[in-house]
């Protein structure tokens, strides 16, 4: 069974110690154990971990957050659950559409510029903005 300390997991997951701490006291990393002066993270705690990141790192605010995982931990409203992840799930599709509309953008814009440069060293005239600009859907 792997046991890390607090220090190992805030350089493997890239966090302060204060963030692990911060979250033990929010409840969302539960029954850290100690060992002397030192906590040791679990397997388990380690899942909760790549939990709270995955969510947080998606745009999940820390009341939802709270609130997923406090239901999961007790298991008392599979509906609230689902409609938590519902929510987020949509949420996060949302996003990637944004994100897939801006890539479209600035792969024109990388196009566009590169044109330009290539025209330049062949003394061409610049290419028209109008011929490389991105067609939005709403």
């Amino acid at each position: 069974m792997t046991e890390l300390t607090i220090s190992e997991v805030a350089k493997a997951y890239n966090l302060a110690p204060s963030t692990l701490r911060y979250y033990e006291r929010l409840g969302l990393i539960p029954n850290v154990q100690q060992r002397g002066n030192h906590r040791v993270y679990n397997e388990a705690n380690l899942e909760k971990l790549n939990s709270i990141l995955c969510f947080k790192n998606s745009g999940m605010s820390m009341n939802e957050l709270q609130t997923l995982l406090s239901y999961q931990e007790t298991g008392d409203d599979l509906n609230e659950i689902l409609n938590v992840l519902n929510e987020h799930a949509i949420s996060v599709a949302q996003q990637l559409a944004k994100l897939k509309k801006y890539q479209r953008h600035i792969t024109q814009k990388v196009a566009f510029y590169s044109a330009i440069k290539e025209a330049e060293a062949k003394g061409d005239p610049r290419p028209d903005w109008a011929d490389y600009k991105p067609t939005y859907e709403k």
